[in-house]
């Protein structure tokens, strides 16, 4: 994170990753461990995951 800055208690930090194929990433990432809770409402543009400790994250299209 730039400049040392790191969230305060109870803040979180956004992870967005980025990748040309949605679906091939999702794949990739739900080997890994990662799970898509429903709903999605705009799965074509983006997905929530949440990491095997329940944290979120975003995929999102080049």
């Amino acid at each position: 994170m730039r400049g040392g800055h790191r969230p305060g208690p109870g803040r979180a930090v956004h992870r967005r990753l980025r990748g040309a194929d949605l679906d091939t990433a999702e794949t990739r990432l739900s080997a890994l461990g990662a799970v898509r809770p429903e709903p999605q409402p705009l799965a074509e543009q983006w997905r929530v995951l949440l990491d095997p400790a329940g944290r979120p994250f975003c995929l999102t299209a080049k």
